[in-house]
């Protein structure tokens, strides 16, 4: 090269002389893209739109070129039915550019469906042959560098590979750190002009979306690395981060949105492996270029970097999300539709089974539970066509109903975690079609009005600080919550169980408890209290009503597990299901205990109502009214009431 021959030092000054031979005007292209060629454009919004417009303008100069896309974003007119070209397209990616894909789907353009983590390598082996790679860079600096700006991606190996570069030295381009700088002199040829990058706003997240990003937030914890795909729920979900601290980020690409969870402390990355924000490129507008520029807390890296499981694992309590446009009842994960091809392979393996390997990781696919004609995103299974996540690589599925806990799960509990994030109006179909397929039990029921129509749990949970065991969560019962239950059931002891339940019972049906968990939240009732996280969750505490509609009272009844006794959970929970039935409407409560359960006999002493009893042998039956409260305590509980 004429620079190595010359010197090994680079003048800042005069860089654009020395190699005055290498620089061309972009009208000059056809003299270096030969017919046949196969040529790479860079991806994202560092797409070198100035050499590509060209492209387009003067199509009839590149017959029988291959184009081939990474990850594109411009809207430029290759397919103009008006006025064709000769251009064949290769995506790796059908995310971004609408014509790229829906060329693809008229058989106009190619899709290679290859992991991206595999990309460099396959350049490097020559599998995806390249001869010249068009890129965007940022001026070189004293050094002779020149950054990649806001995508280093697989530009560096398609750099190393190409046959022939032409770099678009653009000013507007910034400055990026890390892994991000390429030399100058492996340049072959170059266009020096300032020129606007593409840009892409943020997505205005709607409510189902925000929905959907609250409830991803409450599996963040504190000190956890995050990694967001793209699509409106990951664009909104810092939004909803922002009462968290130390998260640190590492993924393929940020949105603009977690701007501002760095300004603000929430993103510090202080507890992680790594101690800058990880990345291979950014979207957004020219506010988020000029905050990377030179910006020590951010670090771009090549895609094998980035994507390797075992960078990726190294990060602290990992936590991917990607969205998805559909989800079975299994968990598996598609991005297309059918045999619609809408989307690309990208990282998404990856991340997910990094996730999994991290310590403490999550791997969680988020997405409404409708599109926008009403429809089910949540499916008995995938319809024939790619699928991006198995089963067993998805950890959550979150809509905007809730959140499913699959990991570990059998296929029952995961059926009825999908089905309890469902939109309510396909939830009955979506149970029938379960049991057409044998994934759950043939009389399963879930939470319906009489007349079998599915109903909402209600968003209510409140937390109970114990005298000395700690906080116990409590929340209405989950269809998946049948085996906590029985195991809560079988722990009681002998007396416990004669006291609960006036018999000396020792089995505890599917059949039995799934009757008892038919809750309607209305005139049916049952609260859990729970302890541990998802992976180790136990239920210690249930309260229960049933209404009598005659009278218009409901039977109550309260239980609590051994190891939680002398902690006033059961008085608390008396309170609860008392404060639950009068919002509801009900007039009061009944309820038959033995003559030896002077537990409940206290509680009972102690309620602001005139409680009757009545005895029946070695039982006693009671109820009260809301309206009759006790003499003296009549004028201190409407004090009470009208307090709170």
């Amino acid at each position: 090269m004429y620079f190595a021959v010359m010197t090994n030092r680079f003048s800042i000054e005069s860089w654009r002389d020395d190699f005055k031979s290498r620089e061309i005007q972009p009208e000059q292209l056809d003299r270096i893209v030969k017919p046949g060629s196969r040529m790479f454009l860079g991806s994202g919004c560092s797409e070198p739109v100035l050499l590509t417009n060209m492209l387009v303008k003067e199509n009839w100069k590149y017959p029988d070129v291959q184009v081939l896309h990474f990850f594109s974003l411009s809207n430029q007119k290759f397919f103009n039915k008006q006025n064709p070209t000769s251009f064949r397209h290769v995506s790796m990616s059908m995310i971004g550019s609408p014509e790229l894909r829906q060329a693809i789907h008229e058989g106009m353009a190619d899709f290679a469906p290859i992991s991206t983590a595999e990309i460099p390598r396959m350049i490097a082996e020559q599998k995806i042959p390249v001869d010249v790679a068009l890129i965007q860079v940022a001026p070189p600096g004293r050094n002779g560098l020149c950054s990649l700006g806001i995508n280093v991606d697989i530009n560096q190996a398609i750099m190393k590979a190409a046959k022939t570069v032409v770099a678009h030295v653009n000013p507007s381009m910034p400055r990026t750190l890390g892994n991000s700088f390429v030399k100058f002199q492996d340049f072959d040829y170059f266009v020096f002009k300032d020129h606007p990058l593409l840009e892409e706003p943020p997505f205005e997240p709607d409510e189902v979306h925000g929905r959907v990003a609250l409830n991803v937030s409450r599996l963040i914890e504190n000190g956890s690395t995050i990694n967001m795909g793209t699509g409106r729920t990951c664009y909104a979900l810092p939004t909803y981060l922002t009462d968290k601290q130390d998260l640190a980020l590492y993924g393929e690409v940020f949105p603009e949105t977690v701007v501002n969870l760095i300004d603000s402390g929430v993103v510090t990355c202080a507890r992680n492996t790594f101690p800058h924000c990880m990345t291979t490129f950014i979207i957004g507008t020219r506010k988020f270029y000029d905050y990377v520029n030179e910006n020590p807390f951010f670090e771009f890296h090549p895609t094998e970097f980035i994507l390797n499981v075992e960078n990726i694992m190294k990060n602290r309590k990992f936590c991917s999300i990607y969205g998805a446009l559909a989800v079975d009842l299994l968990g598996q994960a598609s991005n297309h539709l059918g045999t619609t091809l809408v989307s690309g392979t990208g990282g998404e393996p990856d991340f997910m089974r990094g996730a999994a390997l991290s310590r403490g990781g999550k791997a969680i696919v988020a997405l409404p539970s409708r599109t926008g004609d009403d429809k089910t995103r949540i499916v008995p299974f995938l319809p024939p066509g790619p699928i991006g996540l198995r089963e067993i690589d998805v950890h959550y599925v979150v809509t905007e109903w809730g959140i499913a806990f699959l990991h570990g799960k059998t296929i029952r509990d995961r059926v009825l975690q999908m089905i309890s994030i469902a939109a309510p109006e396909h939830r009955a179909w979506l149970l029938e079609k379960a049991k057409e397929l044998n994934y759950v039990f043939k009389d399963q029921i879930l939470p319906a009005t009489e007349d079998g129509v599915a109903v909402i749990c209600p968003d209510i949970g409140w937390t109970y600080v114990t005298r000395d065991k700690g906080p116990v969560d409590f929340r209405p019962v989950k269809a998946t919550d049948e085996r906590l239950l029985q195991e809560m059931y079988y722990r009681l002891s002998e007396k416990d169980r004669r006291q609960r339940f006036l018999s000396h019972r020792k089995v505890f049906s599917h059949e039995d408890v799934q009757a008892r968990m038919a809750c309607d939240y209305q005139t049916r009732m049952l609260i859990v209290g729970t302890t541990g996280t998802e992976k180790d969750l136990r239920v210690v505490a249930e309260g229960a009503y049933y209404l009598e509609p005659n009278t218009n009272h409901a039977e109550i009844s309260v239980t609590v597990d051994s190891t939680m006794r002398s902690q006033g959970l059961a008085y608390h929970i008396f309170e609860k299901m008392i404060e639950l039935a009068r919002e509801r409407g009900i007039g009061g409560l009944f309820g038959e205990i033995s003559a030896d359960n002077t537990a409940i006999f206290k509680i009972l002493n102690r309620l602001p109502y005139k409680v009757v009893f009545k005895e029946h042998g070695e039982t006693f039956t009671f109820s009260f009214n809301f309206a009759d409260l006790k003499g003296d305590k009549a004028d201190l509980y409407r004090h009470y009431r009208h307090e709170i």
